[in-house]
């Protein structure tokens, strides 16, 4: 039976995770907290559970580890992120503020692992399975956009992944007749075409509101 790790996670705000002795605990190596960031180019189109298509930022992880990205070791333990934050942002990268709750931690026998607040582990035996909470993941980077934390997409940013994805169907084009390879063709079309609506959305002009008489 699969036991459910979702009531030890501490959500980071500056205090700990759970770490009382006897409690449950993920087995293996601990993973490196991070910070989430966003690159102005870097947007996918999501499908909605009415079935319409919107644009959403596609977020990386900047790990808090040493010897990557730029992150250095400290002296007394801990590491200094300045630098590599410094440098993301040099380079157009938007540093999402920790304090809006994205990161969750967890106990294990070897330190505190982090993980995206809408991924939960579970122990299943000695295999750790995580189930992504896709619906609030999004609802989390939708609210990115609009409370202004990541600015909207430029139009020449939906333009590259619209082209991109036009040309995976014309390349799958050739291998229409294998079964496996026309279904994927569909439902990329099906995306293209949510993906081109959505962005005529993100275009159309905002109406004025009404002069108060």
């Amino acid at each position: 039976m699969a036991r459910d790790f979702a009531s030890i996670g501490t959500v980071v705000t500056g205090a700990a995770a759970d770490t009382r002795p006897g409690a449950n605990k993920l087995p293996g190596r601990a993973q490196p907290d991070f910070h989430l960031m966003h690159h102005p180019e870097n947007w996918e189109i999501v499908e909605t559970p009415t079935g319409d298509y919107e644009w959403l930022p596609r977020l990386k992880p900047l790990y808090l580890q040493a010897g990557i990205n730029g992150v250095r070791s400290v002296r007394g333990g801990g590491v200094d992120d300045s630098a590599a934050r410094l440098s993301y942002r040099d380079r157009g990268w938007t540093i999402i503020p920790r304090d809006l709750g994205y990161v969750t931690k967890y106990p294990t026998a070897r330190g505190q692992s982090s993980y995206l607040t809408w991924d939960t582990p579970h122990l299943m035996g000695r295999k750790i399975v995580v189930r992504h909470d896709a619906e609030g993941y999004n609802t989390f980077r939708r609210s990115l956009v609009e409370s202004g934390v990541i600015p909207t997409p430029a139009p020449e940013a939906l333009e590259a992944v619209l082209h991109s994805l036009q040309s995976r169907i014309n390349r799958a084009g050739k291998s229409i007749h294998i079964p496996g390879v026309k279904a994927r063709v569909e439902a990329d079309e099906k995306r293209l075409k949510g993906a081109k609506a959505a962005t005529k959305r993100k275009r159309a002009p905002r109406k004025k509101a009404a002069a108060n008489v």
